[in-house]
């Protein structure tokens, strides 16, 4: 019963078999990353001879293909691909056939990878949502919204690399900011790794590792860190770097060249080039507002509960969180920045602002502040965006999630369209809804609805998942009190006398995150009782 008590398990189960019900076509994106990974398990070899026609996204190097993206997610993903090979017999990934929509390998690489590292994300937002002081339910809820009610649910089905980009970087803060007592020398070595592995992934979140690099040395600079934190880093960061040295050198015969400088389609060869690997141009003032609001690419419209944000960087300031709100909102303004910076800005066929998804856990950790400091009207509003963003996000997953970028308004134009049971579009590619475990199951009864009942398939998700979350709700407001512990990041201020926290424990049962009588509110990690914070730092040699 100890586990079904702990918000952190809950939320891995319900995201993970989310993912799991789900199995998209293959886009050009994701096909790159796994013909990489089908090579390398398959043939021992980065060459895509043979595989080239089941992607555009493709480099071609002295007459042999590559894949165009960076090796980081590919190689991530050889391990669980190798492991369903192994235990399901699957059988090689044919050569020299027509491009793929569906291939079996593609679900289980996918969920192994994606799927797999998107719920461990949502534990880990969970995780230092207790941290900031949320009780269980609140918490919960904080990992639930980031992996059903923002586009992250759709990229955790797919092979893109943007989900594993955010869980390294997510990763990496999280040994930064909790780093204990116990072994810092190896948290700080797998900090620099995770930071490093994501630039691997995704090239353009570089400035974000830089981010992290900057936070630990401004954390050795204020003392709160002993200065060997850095080489430990430095070291971690170094490995992956060989890596993509070592594979570009492989492909391409040196380690300074890349998939994206031999783009064999027209339209990539015109934004990447060597001299501009991220193809980045000047600021372009006009995407601000359709990538913050607006049913075409507008974060706050596909991601509701990151309005909540705001108010939770005034309260991370407030309780002189800097570590946090530093690092959080950088790392938001510089995916943002880049974003706004990049000409295919609105990432092709895709849910919402597609190049934004890296940005989403850190968005969501201010959340978390405000749902830590609100009371039961905060707890409401962040369940009622959190309920749109999810059924927003219902919708697109059960479409396939790929929209192309020259309609104006998805939701209206194509996904409600496709639900009500009108005509496909004549330049739809698939079926009128994603291939999911229940089609799979009953494809004879499915196919005797009428066109506007067919979306009955996703009923049994989402009945799954309200009993889920439910359960999830009513054992975790049942766990123990914690008992004193560790402040898990050095150096913070969350100061709050005991008459503070009496006021949170009356707060608390009042709202949606309640304790039952009897059992003890949680406490803050690092919030003694009468004692105010434990201010030790167990890294810092005084």
């Amino acid at each position: 019963m100890g586990l079904l008590r702990r918000p952190e398990a809950w939320v891995f189960v319900i995201l993970l078999g989310s993912y799991a019900f789900f199995w998209h076509a293959r886009d050009w994106n994701s096909a790159s990353r796994l013909m990489l990974t089908y090579s390398l398990v398959d043939r021992g070899t980065v060459l895509l001879d043979g595989l080239d026609q089941q992607t555009g996204d493709i480099a071609k190097f002295h007459g042999r293909y590559y894949s165009d993206k960076l090796p980081g997610y590919s190689l991530l993903a050889t391990l669980p691909y190798a492991l369903a090979k192994t235990v399901l017999g699957l059988p090689p990934h044919p050569r020299n056939v027509a491009g793929l929509a569906y291939w079996p390998a593609d679900y289980w690489t996918t969920l192994g990878t994606s799927s797999f590292l998107s719920a461990l994300s949502g534990v880990l937002l969970t995780i230092l949502a207790r941290d900031l002081g949320c009780g269980p339910r609140r918490s919960l809820l904080v990992g639930l919204s980031y992996g059903l009610a923002t586009p992250a649910y759709a990229y955790a089905t797919m092979s893109h690399g943007h989900q594993a980009t955010a869980f390294t970087l997510l990763a990496s803060f999280t040994l930064l900011w909790r780093e204990t007592q116990k072994r810092p020398a190896v948290r700080s070595f797998l900090a620099g790794v995770l930071a490093a592995y994501a630039a691997v992934i995704e090239i353009q979140v570089g400035p974000v590792s830089a981010i992290l690099g900057f936070y630990l040395l401004a954390q050795v600079m204020t003392r709160k860190r002993k200065l060997a934190r850095l080489g430990e880093f430095a070291v971690g960061a170094s490995l992956p770097t060989l890596v993509l040295l070592g594979y570009n050198f492989l492909a391409f015969g040196s380690p300074w060249d890349m998939g994206y400088f031999h783009h064999a389609t027209d339209a990539f060869q015109k934004v990447h080039s060597a001299e501009n690997p991220l193809g980045l141009r000047g600021l372009a003032g006009s995407r601000v507002l359709p990538l913050l609001w607006g049913g075409y690419r507008g974060l706050f419209f596909y991601a509701p509960i990151l309005i909540l944000a705001f108010p939770g960087w005034i309260v991370l300031a407030k309780r002189r969180e800097w570590g946090m709100a530093v690092v959080s909102a950088a790392t938001v303004l510089a995916i943002f920045l880049v974003n706004l910076s990049y000409p295919e800005w609105t990432g092709g066929w895709s849910t919402g602002p597609r190049l934004l998804v890296p940005l989403f856990p850190f968005a969501m950790l201010p959340v978390a502040a405000t749902l830590a400091a609100g009371g039961r009207v905060t707890t409401w509003v962040a369940v009622g965006l959190a309920l749109a963003g999810g059924v927003l996000m219902l919708l697109f997953q059960g479409i396939g999630a790929h929209v192309p970028q020259f309609i104006a308004d998805p939701l209206r134009e194509v996904v409600l369209p496709l639900w009500s049971g009108s005509a496909l579009p004549p330049w739809w590619v698939s079926g009128r809804f994603a291939r999911n475990l229940v089609g799979l199951l009953m494809p004879g009864p499915l196919a005797q609805l009428p066109e506007r009942w067919q979306g009955l398939q996703f009923a049994p998700l989402v009945v799954a998942q309200l009993v889920a979350i439910y359960w999830a709700g009513r054992l975790t407001r049942l766990s123990p009190a914690p008992t004193e512990r560790a402040n898990p990041h050095p150096g913070s201020d969350l100061g709050v006398d005991q008459e503070q926290n009496g006021r949170r424990d009356h707060q608390d049962a009042q709202d949606p995150g309640a304790e039952p009588a009897g059992v003890e509110p949680d406490q803050a990690p690092g919030f003694v009782p009468g004692r105010g914070v434990n201010q030790t730092d167990g890294d810092h040699q005084r």
